[in-house]
């Protein structure tokens, strides 16, 4: 009977230890960032958690305010609502999932970016740390507290500015003068031979860790002029050494004289004929508002050389010549002549004003003398008129013609005045002698009829 009972528990056990249970609830969590960094850099700290089903954490992240200046924070977590706020050495992340428990954290998860400043004023070897004290994490049902994490930074010696030369030399050549790391321009000493395409330059930095660039190494005849650009680690601070060499010329070489142009660009207007390396006149019309011309021509030839004109245009012709000089000193001229059309409108307030002037004048010469008095003639009894013409048929109808009375004849001066204007003066004065006459005559009538009557 015992021995029955006996294996009968055994047997529960067994099955009770193969019935699975359920996982507990785990959360752990971290901060991550650069080992070290540089007085005045951007340090970015990542508040990472990892566990099982994490659904709510809330924490308390603190860091020391003589090394670290909070700034922002990026990166939430997808599908969770994270908020940060405080300052002044003391952060607090609250954050919970905010899609219906469907993305908790299962595996490690960067819940938000916190960003810092380390001081400008941080010493090479300071270490300081962002340490993070979780209150409450949660996955619905359970909660744990309790946990943290912390994340140590090491300041990190500053960028050097030290952008100078430890040593410059050339293959084959002696500098003028010697070198020194102050010094910054130098000069081959005696020509190059013309054999000779490139200089073999030797640099090297003071700082290992600054960059050296050489420029201007491969010669051309004549002068040369060689650059060994030093940057400093910083990438700020450089320093330009510059070595002049002259390349001797090739006994059997023959300059080019060729001096033409290949093309002509103006500012404004166009040529005419167009464009021509063998012409050498052309023509440009401008409107007068164009005041100034410029001019400029490239050479057919690389080795010869032309300069830009610039001219202020007058209202006309003006010149512009364009010079184009081999190689060899050959040169040739290219004669532009710009014509500036005339202003339109004309402006003519100044002969206005001459105009007036002119006039007034003229009117002042020639206004009569009022003290000059003159006396008519005593004897005008030989005096013959002869104002009149013989007028033939025709004029006659023409003259009627003209003397007929219109709308306008009023004015200025009347009808009478209108009338001994078109009837002929000899016509006037017959009429005026007839009423004379008749007007005496009735009067004699008048005074007879009034004796009767007494």
């Amino acid at each position: 009977m015992k021995k029955a009972l006996f294996c009968c528990i055994i047997a529960a056990a067994i099955l009770m230890m193969s019935v699975p249970a359920s996982a507990a609830f785990s959360a752990s969590f971290s901060l991550t960032g650069p080992s070290s960094a540089r007085p005045g850099n951007s340090v970015t700290v990542a508040f990472k958690a990892d566990g099982n089903g994490i659904c709510g954490i809330l924490a308390e992240i603190t860091y020391d305010t003589d090394m670290l200046t909070y700034s922002s924070s990026s990166g939430a977590l997808k599908n969770w609502r994270v908020e940060v706020n405080g300052g002044d050495g003391r952060l607090q992340i609250w954050a919970e999932e905010n899609n219906s428990f469907k993305s908790p954290i299962n595996s490690q998860s960067t819940v938000i970016e916190l960003k810092f400043r380390l001081a400008s004023g941080a010493s090479a070897g300071d270490k300081t740390a962002v340490k993070a004290d979780i209150k409450q994490a949660s996955d619905g049902n359970d909660e744990l507290s309790g946990l943290s994490a912390s994340y140590s930074l090491t300041v990190a010696r500053p960028l050097s500015t030290d952008s100078s030369l430890e040593s410059l030399s050339v293959d084959g050549y002696t500098l003028k003068p010697s070198f020194s790391r102050s010094n910054t321009e130098y000069e081959i000493d005696g020509d190059v031979e013309y054999t000779k395409t490139a200089l073999k330059i030797n640099a090297s930095a003071s700082d290992g860790e600054a960059s050296v660039e050489i420029s201007g190494a491969r010669l051309s005849v004549g002068d040369n002029t060689v650059r060994v650009k030093v940057t400093a680690e910083d990438g700020s601070h450089t320093t330009t050494y510059t070595i002049k060499a002259r390349m001797k010329q090739d006994p059997d070489y023959v300059a080019s004289s060729v001096a033409t142009l290949s093309s002509v660009s103006l500012s404004d207007g166009r040529l005419s004929p167009p464009f021509s390396p063998d012409v050498t006149d052309y023509i440009v019309y401008v409107p007068y508002e164009v005041e100034n011309m410029t001019a400029k021509g490239e050479p057919s030839d690389g080795k010869a050389s032309s300069d830009s004109v610039s001219q202020e245009l007058v209202p006309g012709e003006n010149r512009l010549t364009l010079i184009c000089t081999a190689e060899d000193g050959t040169a040739s001229e290219y004669t532009i002549t710009v014509v500036r059309m005339p202003q339109y409108p004309p402006d003519t307030t100044e002969a206005d004003e001459t105009e007036t002037g002119t006039a007034a004048d003229t009117e002042t010469e020639t206004e009569p003398d009022t003290d000059t008095e003159t006396e008519p003639p005593d004897d005008t009894s030989d005096i013959v008129d002869t104002s009149y013409d013989i007028i033939t048929d025709e004029e006659t109808e023409q003259t009627d013609t003209d003397n007929r009375i219109g709308p306008d004849d009023t004015e200025d001066g009347g009808f009478i005045k209108t009338m001994t204007k078109s009837i002929p003066f000899w016509i006037v004065i017959a009429a005026a002698a007839g009423g004379i006459v008749i007007g005496a005559a009735g009067s004699l009538l008048v005074l007879r009829s009034l004796k009767e009557r007494k």
